[in-house]
């Protein structure tokens, strides 16, 4: 019994991350081929998401989505976390991937760990232990290489493209520790599902003002729908279910599939060159994932 259920967790994470990683592709030929501002395509995803993780929460666990609203630090902590958590995740990921590629882009959001090992040694002022610094080491190098293919003197990603993907890295950090307590007490589809909506809000003018403008055509539709129901709900519905079956460090680890999946399908289909540099620098980010997954002596909690 325990094997199936360990079973059913894997392949739970395996294909959110695949969908995740797949869903950065899609973006990025969708940037490439039909030229839509980011923050238009960032409005319509976090709106359209919202709204179906809200109904999803409905519909399964049923009673009223607006308990989150009852208590005014709880309300609070998921207007910041949609703030500082969804909307900046979502933008700097898109603008990464918008100036730089899909496969870039979604390793780089894998420093993530880096930025949490940061927060929790400075806010207990406490230095980081041995893995956490090899963690850091690997992340740098590995950025190291991404950005310059080891030519010191030149950045061979442009300049927007490696700062969203930092940006993004920072944003998944947000994204893990803001809503912390927010999820020890609700659902995490009714968490999510608000801060996405929230957090499309103020950009909704900009999708109002952007639309007439936008080519909308059945290919720009599906891609659309893709990264928001492949991309964002399957991918986070999945995800989010593994952890009844596995262990955050396992699922932790197997999200590599999600670079993984962006940079094959990048190189498969957008034809995109990659050095043997770019990819040992990636590989050292997804160490990174392995390194953190280690058991470890009075780890920072």
């Amino acid at each position: 019994m325990a094997d199936k259920r360990r079973w059913i967790g894997l392949v739970l994470v395996i294909v959110g991350s695949i969908s995740w990683g797949a869903s950065g592709t899609v973006a990025d030929y969708m940037f490439l081929t039909q030229h839509v501002p980011v923050l238009w395509v960032v409005g319509i995803r976090m709106f359209l998401a919202g709204i179906l993780l809200l109904l999803t929460f409905k519909v399964t666990v049923g009673g009223s989505i607006f308990t989150i609203w009852h208590d005014k630090s709880q309300a609070s902590l998921l207007i910041c976390f949609a703030i500082f958590g969804m909307l900046m995740s979502q933008f700097s990921y898109l603008s990464a991937v918008r100036f730089g590629n899909a496969a870039t882009a979604t390793v780089l959001q894998f420093t993530t760990p880096v930025f949490i090992i940061i927060y929790y040694s400075i806010s207990r002022r406490k230095l980081p232990v041995r893995l956490d610094v090899i963690s850091i080491i690997l992340a740098v190098v590995g950025t190291y290489l991404l950005a310059t293919k080891g030519d010191f003197g030149s950045l061979t990603i442009s300049k927007l493209g490696l700062f969203f993907g930092i940006c993004a890295g920072i944003a998944g950090a947000n994204c893990t520790l803001i809503p912390i307590k927010l999820l020890n007490k609700y659902d995490p589809r009714l968490v999510c599902g608000w801060a996405m909506l929230l957090g499309s809000l103020p950009i909704q003018p900009i999708v109002v003002i952007d639309t007439p403008h936008v080519n909308i055509n059945e290919t720009l539709i599906f891609e659309l729908i893709f990264i928001t129901i492949v991309g964002t709900m399957i991918a986070y519905l999945f995800y989010v279910a593994s952890l009844n079956y596995l262990e955050p460090a396992v699922t932790g680890t197997l999200s590599s599939f999600e670079p993984l999946t962006a940079a094959i399908l990048s190189v498969s289909f957008l034809h995109l060159k990659l050095t043997l540099v770019e990819v040992i620098g990636g590989l050292l980010i997804l160490m990174m994932a392995f390194v953190q997954a280690l058991p470890q002596k009075n780890k920072l909690e």
